[in-house]
């Protein structure tokens, strides 16, 4: 079975399971006070655990950034959109958090995921605003998971 049949058949209903239970061990920690998001291998995923009162707002900022970088001038900008995908866990998370899954499949290589970086790149006089309504979304934190292809699940040659 291949990685996209995997996702496809709900192999997503147990990493937010796991997310879940790792997000019940994070500390709150806002995106100012963490590094730059890449990924070490060819794919990631970014557990986001958001306020539930402040999941629309967090939606839409993430909606307009999806959007950027989807129409960016610039190559690198454009492949991370084709390969980031957003989920919500319909399961309440920790705290009554609402759990975000951001699937990075494939990952750019090198190329930074930090929300924080994108919009202020995509949306310089605006950038203050969204920065404070994204980051004012966070309950619990967030986590960055760098993930490889388990060779067991792969298809196998013909």
């Amino acid at each position: 079975m291949s990685w996209g049949r995997l996702r496809a058949t709900g192999g997503l209903a147990a990493v937010a399971a796991a997310g879940v239970a790792l997000g019940m061990t994070l500390a709150h920690r806002s995106e100012a006070a963490q590094a730059a998001k890449t990924f070490e291998a060819p794919a990631g995923l970014i557990l986001n655990y958001i306020r539930a009162d402040r999941a629309t707002a967090f939606e839409s900022v993430m909606g307009r950034l999806a959007a950027a970088l989807a129409g960016s001038e610039g190559a690198e900008r454009r492949a991370q959109a084709s390969g980031w995908k957003m989920y919500r866990a319909l399961e309440p998370g920790p705290n009554g958090n609402v759990l975000y899954v951001w699937l990075i499949d494939p990952a750019v290589a090198g190329a930074d995921y930090s929300a924080a970086g994108l919009l202020r790149e995509a949306f310089p006089t605006e950038v203050q605003s969204l920065y404070e309504t994204f980051n004012g979304a966070f309950g619990v934190g967030q986590a960055l998971i760098n993930m490889e292809p388990v060779d067991a699940f792969q298809e196998s040659a013909p």
